[in-house]
Formats: structure tokens, C-alpha cells, sequence
């Protein structure tokens, strides 16, 4: 198990690079989030510098990492330049940097600039202040332009893609850790089984006579179990609940016992 530090860039009143559509700063925290869930689910510890919209100085988000005693640090960035200007990079520090830093980056930048679907701006050198503060292998992403129309679009709809490609790469170094078994004995929570009729015409009379019992000026049901069936979402416990409260309140012939 790994402790992997996570930072997505900006927040608060940095909002980073702004596109046509949206902002830097919300678009890496919510590859941030999905990224530190995955994470997690391979069996590492995982901190983020940011889960909420607040600004937070670089040196810091390098001092928390360092604090924690990370094992590993990935910032999370979107670039810009011109409307032209495409592609996606990552950068490690410009100074002395260990091996397990270049294979870091190689395993993240591999893992990315081979389904992102745009160009592949290199493995980059650079002195900025999280890489050189960071006293563990430490890695900057540059997913792709924000001032570009094409890549803004992978930046807001491939929130998850962006996420799991990352992990893949990070784990590509880190490892991945079998999740602890279940405990002997320990009782797994059963998924509630779905209503589900065989036919529609028995859905649609049931979705009938649902709506029928919301019309009733005496005790009427709730619209929302009509709403839950049409959906594929009321259970079978719902569905024989519903039953007795409509008998109990006398809007179907018969006697709840």
C-alpha cells in the first residue's frame, strides 16, 4: 500500500486557466475526486490538497504532502495558450530527481498519451514549485488545453476517463493492492431485488392503478411510488408494501391482516 497525494491545481480565487465553458480549477478537482476513489479501490491511501472550491498556496500543497509523508505526489492541471495550441505533457522537476520520479512520470504519461486522443506533447523538465518542493517522486499533468475547443471538451466530458487513465499509470508504479478479505462469518448486505413484471401490460396496470390511489381525495399515495416503478426502482418489499397500505386505507377491497 502506497500513500498517494493528489493535488488538483488552483481553487477559491485562483480559478487557473478559464475556457469558453469552464474553469481549470473545477475541471481537476472533479478528476481529483474520481481519481482518489479509484485509488482507493486498488488499496492505497490516498489525501487530496483540495476536495471543496478553496485556494491553497503552492508551497503548502508540497509542505501537506510532504507532512503526510507521501509516497508519491500527482498535480493535476489543465494548460493554455492560444486557440491553436493542443496536446497533453507532464513535467518532473528540472533538478536532481530520483529514478522512481522518471518512472513515475513514464507510467503516467504512457498510460495517458495513449487514449487521450490527442497530440502528445512530450515528458517535460520544469522548476515549479510543487515539483521542487516535494521531497517525494513527484509528477505535474498538463491534460490538455482549456483555450482549445476540442481538448476543453475532453476536459469537461471525460472527467472519468482522465481519472482512471491517471490511476492506470500511477498504479503502473505504485502497484496495486488486494482489498482485504472479508472477515470470517461477517454478513454481506444483500442488494434490494427490484420489482420488475414480466410484461409491460401488467407494468402499465400497475402504473395505472398507482396513479388512480394519487387521486384519491381520502388518503391518497404518494406520487412517488408511481415515479419509482416507472423508473426500474421500486423493490419488491416496496411493491408488497404498497399493497397493505392501500387495502389499510380501504382504496382496495379487502382486510390487511
Amino acid at each position: 500500500m502506497s500513500k498517494i497525494f493528489i493535488d488538483p491545481g488552483h481553487g477559491g480565487h485562483d480559478s487557473g486557466a478559464v475556457g469558453k465553458r469552464s474553469k481549470e480549477k473545477d475541471n481537476v478537482l472533479k478528476v481529483g475526486l474520481n481519481l482518489k476513489a479509484l485509488l482507493e479501490s486498488y488499496g492505497h491511501t490516498v489525501k487530496l490538497s483540495r476536495s471543496t472550491d478553496v485556494f491553497i498556496a503552492l508551497s503548502e500543497r508540497a509542505q501537506m504532502a510532504n507532512r503526510w509523508g507521501a509516497d508519491y505526489f500527482v498535480s493535476l492541471h489543465n494548460n493554455s495558450a492560444t486557440s491553436d495550441a493542443s496536446g497533453f505533457e507532464t513535467f518532473i522537476y528540472n533538478g536532481n530527481v530520483s529514478s522512481s520520479t522518471t518512472k513515475l512520470q513514464a507510467a503516467i504519461h504512457n498510460a495517458i498519451s495513449k487514449e487521450i486522443g490527442i497530440r502528445d506533447r512530450g515528458m517535460k523538465r520544469e522548476s515549479l514549485a510543487v515539483l521542487r518542493e516535494s521531497s517525494m517522486p513527484a509528477v505535474l499533468i498538463e491534460y490538455a488545453f482549456i483555450s482549445n475547443t476540442v481538448d476543453e471538451t475532453i476536459l469537461i466530458n471525460q472527467v472519468e476517463k482522465l481519472a482512471q487513465l491517471t490511476a492506470k499509470g500511477i498504479v503502473a508504479q505504485a502497484g496495486i493492492v488486494k482489498p482485504t478479505a472479508p472477515t470470517p462469518g461477517a454478513t454481506q448486505k444483500e442488494e434490494p431485488k427490484l420489482y420488475k413484471p414480466s410484461a409491460s401490460a401488467i407494468l402499465n396496470s400497475t402504473a395505472t392503478v398507482l396513479k388512480r390511489l394519487e387521486q384519491k381525495v381520502d388518503n391518497p399515495l404518494d406520487p412517488q411510488w408511481r415515479e419509482k416503478l416507472l423508473k426500474g426502482e421500486l423493490t419488491e418489499s416496496d411493491a408488497i408494501g404498497l399493497l397493505y397500505v392501500a387495502i389499510d386505507r380501504g382504496h382496495i377491497v379487502g382486510k390487511a391482516e
